[in-house]
C-alpha cells in the first residue's frame, strides 16, 4: 500500500462545527482571541519548523504564521462571530518564504467568511479594549502575541475581565470527531507502512540514524513532512533511554532496536513503537520479553472502557508486568511486594491522548469516554538483561470497549 496525505484536508464544515460547539462554553459580549504563532529563530537568519498553536489550529485549520482568530459573542443565543487575520499577499516577500493564502482560500480552509488583513488587527483590538467587551483567551499558549496582548491589558482596568478558554478547548479536543479519527487512521496508515519499509531493510551493520532515515523518508514520501515527534532510533543497551537522543551507533547481530515514531496527516498524529530484532530472529530473553509485553498490552487494551481512568489502566497492566517479571526470575520470589519491585522495570505511564498533539491535551483524572483516542505503549526495560523495550499502538474507544487502530 502507499498512502498519501499530502493534499488531505479536514473539511470546513468541520471548523464550523468545533466554533458552534465552542459557544456555549462562552460568556455573551466576549471576544475569544486565538494566535497561530510564530516559528522560533534558530539563527539571525532562519527558524525552526513551524506548526500553529493547536488551540487556534483546532477552530480553523489554518497552518500560516501570525494568523489570528476572534471568536466573538454578543448575546447568550447567537453562535459565536469568526473572525480571521492573515498576512496580505506580497509577491516579492513570497519569493523568499512561499505562497502565501488569499482571503478565498483561507475561508475555504476554515469556513469563516470575515478574513481582514493584519494589519487591521491592532484596530480591532484596540476596540474591544476600549469597550465592555470581556476577553478570553488561552492561557497555555506561550506566543510572544498573546503575551503582549495580556500586558496591553494590565496596563487597564480590563484585565480582572479575561477568562482563560484553555480547559473548555481541552474537554472539546479530548474526544475525536469522525473526521479527526479519519485524520489519525491516515497518520497511522503512512507509519505503518513506513515501519514495514524499515523492517525489510533492516541488518546488522547499519548505523541508528540510517534506520530512522529510511523510515522517515517513506514518511515523507507519503505526504507527512513533519513527523508527530522527534523519532527514536535505540539499538542495543541504547534501547534503555526513553528519549534516546544520538542515534549513532551500529546494530550488531543479535541487538533489539527500539524504534518509536508518528507521522502526521491534515494535522493529526499517530504513534507507534516497535522492536525489530536486527537479525530477524529474536533470541530466548527476547522472545520472553515480547511475549510479556504483548501480555501486557492485552491487559491494557481490556482495562480500557467508558469510565475507566489512566491510572485504572496504568494499575491493571502493572500488575500484569509485576507477575510476569517474577515468573522470569527477573524479580525474585524473595521480594515480597512485587509491584513495588516492578517499578524498576516499568518506568512510564502506560497510555496517553493523542491527537493534534502526540501527547494531547487532557484532563488526566477524566472518566473515559467513548471517541478518545490513546497511544497505549506498555515498556518493560531489564538493565541486567542489557535491554528493554516497549510496544505501543493506538486505540479508539467505543461505547463497548477500546478498538485497535494500527494493528
Amino acid at each position: 500500500m502507499f498512502t498519501d496525505v499530502s493534499a488531505y484536508r479536514i473539511d470546513k464544515n468541520e471548523y464550523i462545527h468545533r466554533r458552534d460547539a465552542l459557544s456555549p462554553k462562552v460568556e455573551e459580549n466576549t471576544a475569544v482571541i486565538l494566535f497561530a504563532g510564530h516559528a522560533p529563530t534558530a539563527s539571525h537568519d532562519e527558524a525552526y519548523p513551524f506548526l500553529p498553536n493547536r488551540s487556534f489550529f483546532y477552530f480553523c485549520g489554518i497552518e500560516q504564521e501570525d494568523s489570528v482568530l476572534i471568536l466573538s459573542k454578543k448575546d447568550g443565543k447567537s453562535p459565536l462571530l469568526a473572525r480571521l487575520y492573515i498576512h496580505p499577499r506580497e509577491p516579492e516577500k513570497e519569493k523568499w518564504t512561499g505562497k502565501r493564502l488569499s482571503f478565498e482560500e483561507a475561508t475555504e480552509i476554515s469556513g469563516i467568511s470575515d478574513v481582514r488583513l493584519l494589519d487591521d488587527l491592532k484596530g480591532d483590538i484596540d476596540e474591544i479594549l476600549q469597550g465592555s467587551t470581556k476577553i478570553a483567551w488561552d492561557e497555555t499558549d506561550p506566543s510572544p502575541e498573546r503575551v503582549r496582548l495580556e500586558q496591553a491589558l494590565a496596563k487597564t482596568d480590563r484585565f480582572d475581565a479575561t477568562t482563560d478558554i484553555s480547559g473548555s478547548v481541552t474537554l472539546l479536543r479530548m474526544v475525536k470527531s469522525p473526521s479527526e479519527i479519519e485524520a489519525i487512521r491516515l497518520a497511522i496508515n503512512v507509519t505503518n507502512e513506513s515501519l514495514a519499509v524499515l523492517e525489510e531493510s533492516l541488518h546488522p551493520g547499519m548505523r541508528e540514524c540510517e534506520a530512522m532515515a529510511i523510515l522517515e523518508c517513506e514518511m515523507v514520501k507519503r505526504g507527512s513532512l513533519f513527523q508527530s515527534f522527534s523519532t527514536i532510533a535505540a539499538g542495543g543497551r541504547n534501547t534503555l533511554c526513553l528519549h534516546y537522543p544520538t542515534p549513532l551507533s551500529l546494530l550488531h547481530d543479535g541487538d533489539m532496536l527500539q524504534i518509536d515514531c508518528g507521522a502526521r496527516a491534515g494535522g493529526y498524529c499517530s504513534d507507534i513503537s516497535r522492536a525489530f530484532a536486527v537479525n530477524g530472529k529474536r533470541d530466548g530473553r527476547q522472545q520472553a520479553l515480547w511475549e510479556l509485553i504483548h501480555e501486557c498490552k492485552k491487559t491494557s487494551l481490556d482495562a480500557i472502557r467508558p469510565g475507566a481512568t489512566i491510572a485504572s489502566v496504568n494499575e491493571a497492566t502493572r500488575k500484569t508486568a509485576a507477575a510476569g517479571l517474577r515468573d522470569l526470575g527477573v524479580i525474585s520470589a524473595s521480594e515480597p511486594d512485587a509491584l513495588e519491585a516492578c517499578k524498576r522495570y516499568y518506568w512510564h505511564n502506560t497510555l496517553h491522548h493523542m491527537g493534534l498533539d502526540v501527547h494531547d491535551v487532557c484532563e488526566r483524572e477524566m472518566p473515559f469516554v467513548p471517541g478518545m483516542v490513546f497511544a497505549v505503549e506498555p515498556g518493560i526495560y531489564i538493565p541486567e538483561w542489557g535491554f528493554g523495550f516497549r510496544i505501543e499502538d493506538d486505540v479508539l474507544l467505543t461505547d463497548t470497549g477500546a478498538e485497535y487502530l494500527s494493528c
